[in-house]
């Protein structure tokens, strides 16, 4: 409470008069920082705005998540600079599971929109001839999501985000595309 405190600025009675707890404000700030920029990218390319072929929309969408991410964790916030190296936002994300109730039902849900955007363009890379049409678009949808959270989660273990976790993800992503391409 004390470092919070010394970097707003406010007093203990100043913070209590704008946030009812430590509780609250962990919760407005998950809200507007963790999932409002997994909203925000979801949102935006949701409707695949730049009409992007199956095999070019996953690496752009993979490239501007983790740079909203890199982005999010370099943010100045007044005098407190987190550094990509400090933070492990899988590692947040177990602890918001943790102490946020029903965060992970939130997440779940963002998950299973994620995946039903993928099936989405799936099935018109099918239409359009550039997958194969026999391949089950559900379980490829779910093979790609897994897959770039998968390495996602294996690299901030291992080495954290200053490892090249963009690079692994579209050298599987183009692994897998050839063996799905027509």
């Amino acid at each position: 409470m004390s470092e919070i405190l010394k970097v707003s600025g406010l007093s203990k009675g100043g913070f209590y008069h704008h946030f009812e707890s430590k509780d609250v404000l962990y919760h407005e700030v998950i809200d507007k920082f963790i999932l409002g920029s997994f909203m925000m990218e979801y949102g935006h390319f949701n409707s695949n705005p730049y009409d992007l072929s199956f095999s070019e929309f996953v690496p752009a969408y993979i490239k501007s998540t983790l740079g909203h991410l890199l982005e999010l964790t370099n943010t100045k916030l007044d005098g407190l600079k987190l550094n990509i190296e400090d933070v492990n936002l899988y590692m947040v994300m177990f602890d918001m599971m943790k102490h946020y109730k029903g965060f992970g039902t939130m997440l779940d849900k963002l998950h299973q929109s994620e995946i039903v955007m993928f099936k989405t363009l799936i099935d018109k890379a099918k239409e359009k001839g550039e997958i194969r049409k026999e391949i089950d678009s559900l379980s490829l949808a779910n093979h790609v999501h897994i897959m770039m959270h998968g390495i996602g989660v294996l690299a901030m273990f291992d080495e954290g985000l200053e490892k090249n976790m963009e690079k692994e993800i579209r050298d599987q992503f183009n692994n897998l595309y050839q063996l799905i391409k027509t």
